[in-house]
């Protein structure tokens, strides 16, 4: 059985994260994102969620208005 993650097109960063949590549900619990401003902290959670994710992309590294491009990097480390 395949990982199936939400793809980060026309939704809201919140509404993505929500839905993540539902994606990793087989992986143990993770919090929801609270304040879409930090959503860098948030997103450091799945660097260590489940070895399906290799290459993970540093949510760091990217600017706090680019969350949809690290998301979108971070769905195709799961493929």
């Amino acid at each position: 059985m395949g990982l199936s993650v939400t793809l980060p097109v026309g939704i809201s960063l919140k509404d993505w994260a929500d839905c993540l949590i539902t994606d990793f549900v087989e992986f143990g619990a993770y919090y929801p994102l609270e304040d879409p401003e930090k959503w860098q902290d948030w997103a450091a959670q799945y660097k260590g969620a489940t070895n399906l994710v290799e290459d993970f992309p540093d949510p760091y590294s990217f600017h706090k208005s680019e969350w949809r491009e690290w998301a979108q990097r971070f769905v195709q480390t799961t493929l």
